[in-house]
């Protein structure tokens, strides 16, 4: 085990890391801030307040999780194609990784411990899809 987390690309793993929770968060915020823009038009105006927040706080705690799986299954992906050794490990470790930032900077709750085990599952998967293995 020592000799396989020897040869983990540790700076592409972490940057691939934040970068998926980067995207996951912008994901969330780009389709709130669609929506509110939607509600601008029809309203020719300022939006009604109330129905955005409505809106994010019915839709952001799916939207946020399923796109954390979907960025970590990229990443994976990304990350196992430019590595040679231990290519399970590296997407595991990105999943993990990501899940530990989101668990830290959304707080810990049931939906935030669900989102960590989906990235360390989404991370394996990835990088067994990579075609490297």
């Amino acid at each position: 085990m020592s000799n396989q987390l020897s040869q983990i690309k540790w700076v592409r793993v972490v940057l691939a890391a934040l970068v998926v929770y980067i995207l996951g968060f912008v994901t969330v915020f780009a389709i709130v801030t669609g929506y509110a823009s939607v509600l601008a038009f029809q309203a020719r105006g300022a939006p009604d307040q109330a129905l955005i927040q409505t809106f994010a706080n019915q839709y952001a705690p799916w939207i946020g999780p399923a796109a954390l799986f979907v960025f970590t299954l990229l990443g994976a992906r990304h990350v196992a194609k430019r590595v040679d050794a231990a290519i399970s490990l590296h997407g595991v470790i990105l999943g993990v990784l990501a899940g530990l930032v989101n668990l830290l900077l959304d707080g810990f709750s049931l939906n935030a411990l669900v989102s960590l085990i989906l990235a360390i599952g989404a991370g394996w998967l990835g990088a067994r899809s990579s075609g490297k293995e």
